[in-house]
């Protein structure tokens, strides 16, 4: 018997749930509570899959929440509460639940959210399950891309992939730039600032944690359009580390994952608003490509379109 994958998984629990309709997937759910709007997201962090060698407990505990709040940072919401399940080992030790503590009370804010309660349990490794409301309004969604807009990411991408082979492959690198791919891997920041300001400019919007191809191939099938990729957001120092390793740059831009960044498309007339913005959060925005009619997301490359498939990470597949 086939065995599913985390996309299928909740799809099936979706049928069981009375979904008659394809299940449509949104960083978000809105729910509206008699007269108020509320936007709402979890997400779980399991020790054995979410955290790499060498992370220390508050840096677990921080990374939890920004990955609640890197959803809410796309679709420009601000989030307020939040609540925490945790499963601990038996005999992790009180100096060990205070570092997690003091994790979660740092990042809590910095991300100006109020921790309200939530639940600990014993279990064979660390998981954490955090589930974030803010107030809902109306909010870009996955699909809305129109033909002729711009494709942006609210940051580069292919540190958090050359992080993990560094970490998990031993991939040799130089000082500085090993540096640089830990804290973008242990220290996500999610793009919180840009998106509260930015978000109302934008077509179509989406969270990008799973890999970059994932996310565009999933806005592109939403939006029933081809997205065209010209530039890829990266920088010279990983452009370096791949040739060095010989490795594919474009994979290690697009196959990556836990980047927590903004992938968004922007109408022309709105683009210059956006740039503003992120100039004035100190956000550095890539201009990589355009929307046109058609499917699939395709890559130009020295004048040669090749089609990019959906490569990242998948529970329960990767």
């Amino acid at each position: 018997m086939k065995k599913p994958d985390e996309a299928e998984i909740i799809k099936l629990f979706q049928q069981r749930f009375g979904k008659k309709s394809s299940f449509v997937p949104e960083d978000l759910e809105i729910l509206r509570i008699a007269t108020t709007n509320f936007a709402m997201k979890s997400d779980m962090l399991v020790q054995s899959t979410d955290v790499p060698r060498g992370m220390r407990l508050q840096e677990i505990a921080r990374k939890s929440l920004a990955a609640c709040v890197s959803d809410f940072s796309c679709k420009g919401i601000k989030p307020q509460y939040a609540t925490i399940s945790l499963a601990i080992p038996r005999g992790f030790s009180v100096g060990k639940v205070n570092e997690l503590a003091d994790g979660f009370a740092r990042s809590s804010r910095e991300f100006g959210i109020r921790i309200v309660g939530g639940d600990v349990n014993e279990g064979k490794e660390i998981i954490i399950e955090v589930s974030m409301l803010g107030a809902g309004r109306k909010m870009p969604m996955r699909r809305g891309a129109k033909t002729g807009d711009i494709i942006v990411t609210s940051g580069p991408f292919g540190y958090c992939s050359s992080g993990l082979k560094i970490i998990l492959d031993r991939v040799s690198a130089n000082a500085p730039f090993i540096k640089k791919c830990k804290e973008r891997v242990f220290m996500p920041t999610p793009r919180l600032e840009f998106g509260l300001k930015a978000a109302k400019y934008f077509s179509s919007s989406m969270d990008s944690s799973d890999g970059l191809s994932i996310t565009l191939n999933d806005m592109s099938k939403q939006s029933q359009k081809r997205f065209v990729i010209i530039n890829l957001p990266t920088e010279r120092d990983v452009v370096d580390f791949a040739r060095q390793n010989k490795m594919n740059l474009a994979d290690l831009v697009l196959c990556g994952g836990e980047e927590y960044e903004i992938v968004a498309t922007v109408p022309p007339r709105n683009l210059h608003r956006v740039r503003n913005i992120a100039q004035r959060s100190k956000t550095p925005l890539y201009e990589i490509g355009y929307v046109t009619s058609g499917k699939r997301v395709v890559y130009i490359e020295r004048n040669r379109s090749k089609i990019v498939g959906r490569c990242g990470w998948v529970h329960l597949r990767s």
